[in-house]
């Protein structure tokens, strides 16, 4: 009997040490959600502080899906233009296909020698800059001109700021044009724990490095940004010190790669004098 007593006693407090472990897991788990929440929430509001509209950020995305699956592009030679052959660089997760539209645009208007980068998607910030360095390489053999404009969206402004200042690009590049890259770093980096991601935090070891490395005077940098960039903030970071600047609110982060005035603008910067 009294054995009996033993193994109930130790049941029932086996029981309700199960039952306070789950009552502690259900609160937790509520706390986590009702934090998740109000994060949420407080991130809505800011970025709707921004641009009231987010919709129209997201709204945007499935007309860069193709640029996720297209690879590389071999450089071919093209029939001589009156404008200097212009690499793109994309940014973070895309390849060169995200500036098909503003390829055919700029086609459209006399740009026969038009090239875009693709970087394989494991590659970090100092394999992209050297894979951009040789493509400049090739394309200046290939073309038999001496000097490339750059057109870089998001991440690739910084990608090309770096094959310049680590792999002597000064004189093989006359004009940089950035379309909404963080110059200056953005704070959404932050959410992020890729070592990307890290370098462009504000204050990051590779933006320091760059700052103090300033971009050679003869090349002409012109930055387009936008205080409806979601992705760049404070948007004042798409803008580089020095530069010339362009406001192009309220376009978006993908507004640069979709919308045609964006890419007039862009082919205006390419065709005038500083």
């Amino acid at each position: 009997m009294s054995q009996s007593l033993h193994c109930c006693d130790r049941e029932v407090i086996l029981t309700e040490r199960k039952n306070k472990a789950r009552r502690a897991l259900q609160a937790t788990g509520s706390a986590i959600v009702k934090a998740a929440k109000i994060i949420g929430e407080k991130s809505a509001d800011a970025y709707r502080a921004i641009d009231p509209d987010v919709k129209r950020h997201l709204a945007q995305l499935p007309a860069l899906s193709f640029s996720l699956f297209t690879r590389g592009e071999e450089v071919r030679p093209a029939p001589a233009d009156d404008h200097t052959p212009v690499v793109f660089v994309p940014g973070l997760g895309a390849t060169g296909a995200a500036f098909r539209l503003m390829r055919w645009y700029f086609r459209l208007h006399g740009f026969r020698r038009c090239y875009p980068a693709h970087f394989e998607s494991g590659m970090g910030m100092r394999e992209r800059a050297r894979h951009l360095a040789g493509l400049v390489r090739k394309v200046r053999r290939v073309t038999g001109e001496k000097k490339v404009d750059m057109v870089a969206h998001s991440l690739g402004g910084i990608v090309a700021r770096l094959a310049i200042a680590d792999h002597r690009l000064g004189p093989s590049v006359q004009t940089l044009v950035t379309l909404g890259s963080p110059h200056q770093g953005t704070y959404p980096a932050r959410y992020g724990n890729t070592p990307i991601l890290h370098d462009l935090r504000p204050g990051s070891e590779l933006l320091s490095r760059l700052a103090q490395k300033p971009l050679p005077a003869r090349i002409r940098v012109v930055c387009l940004w936008s205080r409806n960039d979601l992705f760049v903030l404070p948007a004042e970071s798409a803008i580089l010190p020095g530069s010339e600047h362009i406001d192009l609110t309220p376009a978006t982060h993908y507004s640069y790669l979709l919308h045609p005035a964006v890419f007039e603008r862009v082919r205006r910067v390419l065709t005038s004098p500083p």
